[in-house]
C-alpha cells in the first residue's frame, strides 16, 4: 500500500506530541464493505476516516471538519494549528484541501508531482493546513511495485510494457475485459498486440505501438479506471479501536465510481452484516454547542466552511454529522 511507515515511527517516537490520524482517501474507488473493514483494521493503530475528495459531491467532508474543531478545542492553549497532510504523490492530499475550503486552492491533477512546495492554507482562524510534496520512502518494493503504486510520471518510464505483466495478474481477467474489450490473451505482449489494433495505435508498416499501449493502461491504473481493490485482512481476535468521538460516517452514502461485480460490492455475507444502519466508525455523540461555542467569532474564514456544515443537496453526510451544529445556528 501506499502507508508512509517511517513517517508513522517518526512520529511515534521522537514527537509524540503530535496528533496521529489516517485518511483513507479515493474510497469511492472500492467497495464499501472493504473501505469500512479498512477503517476498522486501521482503527486499532491510530484515528481513521474513510474520504472521498470532491469539491460538489464529497465524502467525510464533515467528519474531517468536526475532527479538526476538535483539535482547536483540545489546544486552546495553541496560538495557531498546523495541519500538515503527509503521504505518497498521487493519493490526494491537495484535493482532500481543496475539498475542505470547497474551491480550488491547490493545484491538482491525476500524476504524480503536482506540489512541489509546502504551501499553507487557512482552514479556520487558528488552523492552517499545509500541502506537502508526496515523499517516497526507500524500502524492498521492486520497480514495477513503484510504478504501480503511482510513484513515477508514466511518460518518465522507459520500458512501460515491463510492467504490464504484473498489472494482468492483479487485476480480474473479468475487469480487463470489461474496460478494453478483449476476451483473451495467452501473455502480456500479445494483449498489448491486441490492444494496439482495437485502439488503432499502430507504428509505421502496421505493426502495433506496444510501448504506446503500455503506457495508455498504466495511465489508465493510476487514474483508478480500471476496477480493482486489496481486501482488508480478517482479524484473528479483536483488538481496540482507536475511535474518533463524536464522528459518524454512514459508509452507504460512499458514491462508488469504479465498475465493479455484484460479488465483489456485495462481500461475503459476514461483510453485508457489517454494513447495517449505525455500524461504523463511532463514538459517543458529543455536545457540538459546546465545541463550537464562540468559534464563530473568532473565526476569519468561515464562508467555505459553513458549505460544508448542513447545506442541501450537498454532503449528506455532513447533514448527519452536523446535528449539534445546526442547532446553534438557528
Amino acid at each position: 500500500g501506499t502507508r508512509s511507515r517511517h513517517v508513522e515511527t517518526m512520529l511515534r517516537t521522537e514527537k509524540k506530541h503530535k496528533h496521529l490520524i489516517c485518511v483513507l482517501n479515493k474510497c469511492d474507488l472500492v467497495p464499501t464493505w472493504a473501505t469500512r473493514r479498512w477503517v476498522h483494521v486501521l482503527s486499532t493503530e491510530f484515528p481513521t476516516l474513510a474520504f472521498h475528495a470532491s469539491i460538489t459531491n464529497s465524502f467525510g467532508k464533515g467528519s474531517l471538519i468536526q475532527l479538526l474543531r476538535q483539535f482547536g478545542q483540545l489546544h486552546k492553549d495553541k496560538k495557531n494549528i498546523s495541519v500538515g497532510f503527509i503521504g505518497y504523490p498521487n493519493v490526494g492530499k491537495s484535493s482532500i484541501i481543496n475539498t475542505l475550503r470547497k474551491k480550488k486552492v491547490c493545484n491538482v491533477a491525476p500524476i504524480p508531482g503536482e506540489t512541489k512546495v509546502w504551501q499553507y492554507i487557512t482552514l479556520f482562524s487558528r488552523i492552517f493546513l499545509i500541502d506537502c510534496p508526496g515523499i517516497v520512502e526507500p524500502s524492498g518494493d521492486g520497480e514495477t511495485d513503484i510504478v504501480l503504486k503511482g510513484v513515477v510520471r508514466v511518460e518518465n518510464i522507459k520500458y512501460p510494457e515491463e510492467h504490464i505483466p504484473e498489472l494482468l495478474r492483479r487485476v480480474k481477467r473479468e475487469y480487463i475485459t470489461h474496460t478494453y474489450g478483449i476476451t483473451s490473451w495467452a501473455d502480456a505482449e500479445d494483449f498489448l498486440t491486441q490492444l494496439g489494433k482495437k485502439a488503432g495505435r499502430l507504428l509505421k508498416g502496421g505493426d502495433p505501438d506496444i510501448k504506446t499501449c503500455a503506457k495508455m493502461m498504466l495511465n489508465d491504473w493510476i487514474r483508478g479506471k480500471i476496477p480493482y481493490f486489496v481486501p482488508p485482512p480478517i482479524p484473528e481476535e479483536k483488538k481496540q479501536e482507536t475511535e474518533v468521538e463524536g464522528v459518524k460516517q454512514l459508509f452507504k452514502k460512499i458514491p462508488i465510481h469504479a465498475a465493479f461485480t455484484e460479488a465483489d460490492l456485495e462481500g461475503s455475507k459476514e461483510k453485508a452484516v457489517e454494513e447495517e444502519d449505525g455500524e461504523g466508525s463511532t463514538g459517543e455523540a458529543v455536545d457540538w454547542d459546546d465545541v463550537y461555542k464562540g468559534n464563530d467569532q473568532e473565526d476569519a474564514d468561515t464562508e467555505s466552511i459553513e458549505g460544508a456544515r448542513g447545506e442541501k443537496g450537498g454532503d449528506e453526510e455532513g447533514k448527519e454529522e452536523g446535528k449539534g451544529e445546526k442547532e446553534e445556528e438557528e
